[in-house]
């Protein structure tokens, strides 16, 4: 998950830097720093120039890192130039479909995302409009119902008792802020911690397992192992809502969790699987796309 401020100046702030640091502190600053939470390792294992910017044609003045000023003018220009492109080259040509999906909506998919600008479910996974209704969270959580109502299991509502989707996948990935700041949080702290830090603070049950099971590898590596675990239990939160758990016991609605390596681009896949004779849940058929 990436955090940005507004401003020139650019500096990657590793796990590693979070906990020694302290997440708060970082997350609060104000002024002109640009922060990117994530590994520096792993952004610079992306290109500069990615398929996705040549094929949009975007201006290198734009897109290029060592550019001292950026102001709002050209940001909207370049927005305006994409959006013309996306009708000339998408919308016009397929104008009939895009002309029903103004009227109607029946996406087959639920994907509950990161809010991390570097994982976008629909271009990772390919959907093309109208095939997926989205979400997105700092570190991908859902909570189970009893916590009371989110835009994220609100959201879920929709989809499942109105729309009727038939897929609900949970996709988290590799080197996510939300679980490193989660990994970071003092316990004790309480009424102190920022809206980030009591956000991510949901997801401790997969952080004292965590903690328990790998006390003896790094801090890097406890958030690897954090962000599957996490995945995992909001997998198993998705059936504490009845109207969710009812429709996968009939078969109607399947649940996946996902991860995603951003370094090396592999996808690591879990099913939601039932025991129709205990009648209860677990995690499954555990898959890796390479």
């Amino acid at each position: 998950m990436a955090f940005t401020l507004g401003g020139r100046a650019r500096r990657l702030v590793s796990a590693t830097s979070i906990h020694q640091n302290g997440c708060l502190h970082k997350l609060q600053q104000i002024g002109s720093d640009r922060f990117q939470l994530g590994e520096a390792k792993a952004i610079r294992l992306l290109p500069r120039r990615t398929n996705m910017v040549q094929e949009l044609g975007i201006r290198e003045e734009f897109m290029d890192p060592n550019r001292e000023t950026e102001t709002s003018y050209d940001f909207l220009d370049e927005m305006r130039h994409r959006f013309l492109k996306f009708k000339r080259q998408k919308y016009l040509p397929e104008i009939e479909k895009f002309q029903a999906l103004a009227i109607a909506q029946s996406p087959k998919v639920m994907v509950i995302g990161c809010a991390d600008s570097r994982v976008c479910p629909s271009y990772v996974l390919g959907f093309q409009p109208g095939e997926a209704f989205t979400i997105r969270n700092v570190a991908n959580l859902v909570t189970p119902v009893q916590n009371g109502p989110t835009e994220t299991n609100s959201a879920l509502e929709f989809a499942v008792t109105t729309l009727q989707v038939e897929n609900i996948i949970v996709m988290g990935h590799s080197n996510c802020g939300g679980i490193a700041a989660l990994m970071s949080h003092q316990n004790h702290q309480g009424q102190h911690s920022s809206l980030v830090e009591r956000w991510v603070m949901n997801g401790k049950a997969a952080k004292l397992r965590t903690q328990l099971a790998s006390s003896h590898l790094s801090f890097d590596e406890q958030c690897r192992n954090c962000e599957k675990e996490s995945i995992k239990d909001s997998v198993m939160n998705l059936i504490t809502y009845s109207w969710i758990r009812d429709r996968v016991k009939r078969g109607e609605v399947k649940i996946h969790g996902c991860y995603y390596n951003l370094s090396d681009c592999s996808l690591e896949k879990w099913r939601l699987s039932s025991d129709k004779t205990n009648y209860g849940f677990y995690i499954s058929d555990r898959e890796i796309w390479s």
